[in-house]
C-alpha cells in the first residue's frame, strides 16, 4: 500500500518538520501530496509553470492550486521567464533552481519529488544509450541533499490506481507525449 511505503519511508529517515513537494499536478505529484495529506504531515505544493504551453500551462498551474486550496494545503507558483531555452537540461536546471529557493523561503531541508519505479528503469535505459559509468546505472537515488523520493519503490499503475480510487484527475501534460524528448521516446517505443 503507498501509504504505509511513504510512511515507512520518512520513518527510514527520520523526517520531520515542514515538507516541500514539487507538484506539477500529474499521476505521480498528485498521488503523494493526497497521501501526505491524509496522514496530516505539513506540507506546501510548489509548482513552477514552465509556460511552455500557453494556456495548458496555466490552466494545470489553476488545477494544482485549486487541488491544494480544497484540501487547506499551502500552496506556492512561480512561473518561468519566456527567456529560458526550452531543453529538458534548461528545464532541470530552472526547477531545481526554483526547488532551493523554495526550500530557503520555507525554512525546509526537506524537499520530495514523485519519481516512481517506472521513471527509475527509463532513467537508467536513458543512461545506458547516452553511455555512463557504473555511478550512472544505479539509476535516481533515494535521497540526495535535500531531495526524498518516497515512491521510487511504487509503479506508474500503483499510481494510477491510487487516483482512480480516490477519484483525483491528475493533469495530463500533452508533452509528455511528445517523443523528441528522449525520455518520452524511451517510455513509449523503447
Amino acid at each position: 500500500m503507498i501509504e504505509e511505503r511513504v510512511k515507512s519511508f520518512i520513518e527510514k529517515y527520520s523526517l520531520s518538520g515542514k515538507f516541500l513537494l514539487a507538484f506539477s499536478g500529474g499521476f505521480d505529484s498528485m498521488c503523494l501530496l493526497d497521501v501526505l495529506h491524509k496522514m496530516d504531515y505539513d506540507v506546501v505544493a510548489i509548482h513552477l509553470n514552465h509556460n511552455w504551453r500557453g494556456e495548458e500551462s496555466r490552466q494545470e498551474e489553476d488545477n494544482c492550486k485549486n487541488f491544494a486550496q480544497m484540501r487547506n494545503i499551502p500552496f506556492y507558483s512561480e512561473i518561468l521567464p519566456d527567456e529560458i531555452p526550452h531543453t529538458e537540461n534548461d528545464a532541470r536546471d530552472a526547477r531545481y533552481r526554483f526547488f532551493e529557493k523554495c526550500a530557503k523561503n520555507y525554512n525546509s531541508n526537506i524537499v520530495f519529488t514523485a519519481h516512481n519505479y517506472n521513471d527509475n528503469a527509463e532513467t537508467v535505459l536513458y543512461r545506458i544509450v547516452k553511455g555512463t559509468g557504473t555511478a550512472g546505472l544505479q539509476g535516481i537515488l533515494e535521497h540526495r541533499d535535500i531531495y526524498y523520493r518516497p515512491l521510487l519503490s511504487t509503479t506508474r499503475e500503483e499510481i494510477e490506481r491510487y487516483c482512480r480510487q480516490n477519484n483525483l484527475i491528475p493533469n495530463k501534460d500533452s508533452s509528455n507525449e511528445d517523443t523528441k524528448y528522449k525520455r518520452n521516446l524511451i517510455r513509449k517505443e523503447i
